[in-house]
């Protein structure tokens, strides 16, 4: 992990943008990265993340427990790209029209050890282990290295509610204090599946 790291390094002071990232991160062979030693001795049994570089990208590495996933979100504010360094990560995308009020969903994608997804700005997006019993590591890298999860929207598909953070939200989640979303709608949109 460390020639990756001093990869990105390199990248500071030149105009980042997503090829650029893409170039630099195809030169790495993401199934044979040694990572254990950033995990500091933790088990893979709950989920958490360990930032391991803050500049000119922001690198950190995340642990996904059995059965893991994140809401459906969307990133606003920055993109990045997810490389699978244990197990299979599951993507679903999605395309929100709030004028008509449809989520429309597409089919998942599964990926596995090795690979590397782009997660460009605006996307929306489901990330899931759907393994019943192996844990999943990733890598991510994400531009500009300082953001916050103010607007990013989340969605919760079975009770068809929407709602936007604010800059106190510290991760895309429902389960956060009131005072930690700008807004929420109930109702506010119908899914459609594409699939």
């Amino acid at each position: 992990m460390e020639k990756v790291l001093e990869k990105l390094r390199k990248l500071e002071g030149k105009e980042i943008e997503p090829n650029i990232l893409k170039m630099t991160l195809n030169k790495f062979d993401f199934s044979q990265i040694d990572y254990m030693s950033y995990l500091q001795g933790r088990e893979l049994d709950e989920y958490f993340r360990v930032v391991i570089m803050d500049g000119p990208i922001r690198v950190f590495l995340t642990v996904w427990p059995a059965q893991h996933q994140l809401v459906p979100h969307q990133h606003n504010n920055f993109w990045g790209y997810i490389a699978v360094l244990k197990g299979l990560l599951t993507e679903t995308s999605f395309v929100f029209d709030p004028e008509d009020n449809k989520l429309s969903c597409h089919p998942p994608k599964s990926f596995r050890k090795g690979e590397v997804i782009f997660e460009p700005l605006n996307v929306i997006h489901h990330l899931q282990n759907p393994s019943p019993s192996k844990p999943l590591v990733t890598v991510h890298f994400y531009y500009p290295a300082v953001y916050n999860y103010d607007g990013v929207m989340i969605f919760d598909i079975r009770n068809r509610r929407l709602a936007e953070l604010n800059e106190k939200a510290p991760a895309v989640s429902w389960e956060h204090p009131a005072d930690y979303y700008r807004r929420v709608e109930e109702n506010a949109f119908d899914v459609v599946n594409l699939w």
